[in-house]
């Protein structure tokens, strides 16, 4: 999703002098995280191409060269006949020891229901959601097989990764200005990858118009990534508030020196101890994202990018008419 105009306001964006009155500088912040929401997608790895059916494990492109690989990962052999494995004994364990865990899996589903026609206010029976238990074999798991599912005693059990079910899309990447104005959502595929990052941000603010500093929680890896790059020359790269204190190493020296908010007066409030900007909005806002997961987890691609992309646009509106209702002047700019 690319919002065509962004929202700047007093919460998102000032005017600044510091030592000279006579030099103005505009400072403009914009906040990137991510969320694990996940809808059915083709099972290798960054396929972009939507499954012709929600119960298929491989598009129409892969489905000819890929639905005949065994599924334990890294294998590229041919399955055995009425098998999901190829004809190696441990791969094979692993499906029998997953189509032994598929019986007790359905065995404590329907006990569920049971206990939920018979007790229905009973909280162990609500705990566990009948969906929880059904689509556990949408990840990629790891099996450790016990020596006697082995065909031959290897001594210590062998762990090995299958998936046997579809895969889903990692995450939906969203940048937010402090103001709480959605700018832009992307669906990742395979992983929160840095470089993926990156491209969003330079597909994002392709225009003349740049914010001038960028949180993102990982952005000691991207600041190394992008140095050097006359894209983000004149943009800071700095780990947002909360996981600079708490999930950043302080012998990490690059991390200390260039990714510190403190290091940026301009971030910093009017009576220099507080924080101007809201560098937790990005969190703050997938916490909403995250209310649709139940709904929009099933959904084709088509209709879940429709579906996310008119709620964000919808709140959006709500979030201006608060802006304005603050006196907080809200205004537009092109950002692509």
């Amino acid at each position: 999703m690319r919002i065509q105009r962004g929202i700047v306001s007093r919460k998102c964006m000032f005017l600044t002098s510091f030592s000279d009155p006579t030099l103005v500088r505009k400072v403009w912040v914009v906040v990137i995280d991510g969320i694990t929401i996940g809808r059915p997608c083709c099972g290798v790895h960054n396929c972009f191409e939507p499954l012709p059916n929600n119960n298929d494990r491989f598009c129409s492109v892969h489905v000819l060269t890929h639905n005949n690989i065994c599924v334990i990962v890294g294998c590229n052999n041919n399955v055995m006949k009425d098998r999901l494995t190829c004809a190696i004994p441990d791969h094979q364990a692993v499906e029998n020891l997953r189509n032994d865990r598929g019986k007790a899996r359905f065995q404590l589903q329907h006990r569920l229901q049971r206990a939920r026609v018979s007790h229905p206010n009973n909280t162990v029976a609500e705990d566990q959601p009948t969906s929880e238990i059904a689509n556990a074999d949408d990840a990629e798991e790891e099996f450790e097989i016990p020596q006697h599912h082995l065909a031959t005693a290897t001594g210590n059990p062998k762990k090995l990764r299958a998936q046997f079910g579809r895969r889903r899309t990692h995450n939906e990447q969203i940048i937010v200005a402090p103001c709480g104005i959605i700018i832009a959502r992307e669906t990742f595929y395979g992983a929160e990858g840095v470089a993926s990052v990156v491209e969003m941000i330079k597909n994002t603010f392709n225009g003349d118009i740049k914010p001038d500093h960028i949180f993102f929680d990982n952005n000691c890896s991207l600041a190394k990534m992008a140095k050097g790059d006359p894209f983000f020359a004149n943009i800071g790269l700095t780990v947002d508030v909360f996981h600079f204190k708490c999930k950043h190493s302080e012998k990490d020296e690059f991390c200390q020196s260039n990714c510190n908010p403190v290091a940026y007066p301009e971030l910093l409030g009017e009576d220099g101890t507080g924080w101007y900007f809201n560098s937790s909005i990005a969190e703050q806002t997938n916490v909403w994202l995250g209310g649709y997961h139940s709904m929009c987890r099933e959904m084709r691609a088509d209709r879940y990018t429709f579906f996310l992309d008119e709620m964000i646009l919808r709140k959006n509106r709500l979030v201006r008419k608060k802006l304005e209702k603050e006196m907080k002047m809200p205004n537009t700019w092109p950002v692509m």
